[in-house]
């Protein structure tokens, strides 16, 4: 494991990327030595006070190769966009430059899915400069599919793998309740789901990685999306869902093998959902039931993921890992 402090870049500065930048400022073990983003609004700030806290002397630069190159930094906390194709030339500045790579991109929990040719390519980078690249976060990455995983370990037999997250998108922040189309019309949420412009990522990635740490060869992978249609008007801080509206999404993705349904995910993410809980139910030997009451903190997790599996990452042999090559995630202190 590194010791000593962790040197890390923010690359990315929405919402998710500014928290991270707030921890790693906070964090006594980490040292922020530079931020990136293109955003004009951001750029030239000091990445303190856009995180909400003193200067730092650090400011939000738009040129990813000066910053790599200036600051040297152990690893990179990358928190940009959710797919593959858009990101991989900021992965291939990154790895390019020596450094390692930890990021929220849904698809990289497991790029080799949808993406095997610069799956590839991001492998041969990282080993060619000797560094890791990682995604991970809270969903995908560890919910529905690392904490899955986890679960199966005091089993001597699996033969059916359910999981679901059940989320209450009234407590998220906007974007958020934007992502699951809460206020929308069901056709309006349909029209944009089958554009491929609404929805979570990440589903299908979660069921192939389960199927491939268990050595389960899936036939195929369906998802299916449709909205969870509201049953009274709801107000939220940000926005109002009437009746009849779309309160947000109900998300599954299956795995079959020889025509049989071995995994189901099921995500159910919308304003005003009761019981929020994460579950993993096993028929196995043993059999497994596992619950967290209330559910994990989406955006408090992905952070924690980021920032939690950073230093595993700076220590890992060099290539493109997912969550079931390196060791189990746990707080780093």
């Amino acid at each position: 494991m590194v010791s000593g402090i962790l040197r890390v870049i923010q690359f990315g500065l929405g919402p998710i990327g500014r928290a991270s930048a707030k921890l790693a400022i906070e964090r006594g073990n980490m040292e922020l030595v530079g931020a990136i983003d293109i955003d004009p609004e951001k750029v030239g700030k000091d990445v303190g006070e856009w995180a909400g806290l003193p200067k730092t002397g650090v400011k939000i630069s738009s040129d990813a190769e000066k910053v790599l190159a200036e600051t040297k930094p152990d690893i990179v906390l990358h928190t940009t966009r959710s797919f593959v194709k858009d990101v991989f030339p900021q992965f291939e500045t990154i790895l390019s430059a020596g450094v390692n790579v930890v990021s929220s991109t849904e698809e990289l929990l497991f790029p080799r899915l949808k993406n095997p040719d610069l799956a590839e390519r991001l492998d041969h980078l990282a080993k060619k400069n000797r560094v890791t690249i990682l995604g991970t976060g809270v969903n995908p990455g560890y919910v529905l599919d690392t904490l899955v995983l986890v679960a199966t370990g005091v089993c001597t037999d699996v033969t059916r793998i359910q999981a679901e997250r059940v989320v209450n998108a009234s407590e998220r922040r906007l974007p958020l309740q934007k992502k699951v189309g809460a206020g929308m019309t069901p056709d309006e949420f349909r029209a944009l789901v089958n554009a491929g412009k609404l929805g979570h990522i990440g589903m299908k990635e979660s069921v192939a990685l389960v199927a491939h740490g268990l050595h389960w060869k899936l036939g195929s992978i369906q998802e299916e999306i449709e909205p969870v249609i509201a049953g009274r008007t709801t107000a939220t801080e940000f926005l109002t869902v009437a009746e009849g509206r779309v309160a947000g999404i109900h998300n599954v993705g299956r795995g079959f093998a020889n025509g049989e349904e071995r995994i189901t995910l099921d995500l159910k993410m919308y304003v005003g959902a009761e019981n929020p809980h994460d579950g993993v139910h096993l028929t196995s030997v043993p059999p497994i039931h596992l619950e967290i009451t209330n559910g994990t903190m989406g955006d408090i997790a992905t952070v924690a993921m980021l920032h939690n599996m950073a230093p595993i990452v700076a220590d890992a042999d060099p290539g493109l890992k997912t969550m079931i090559d390196l060791p189990i995630p746990r707080v780093f202190l």
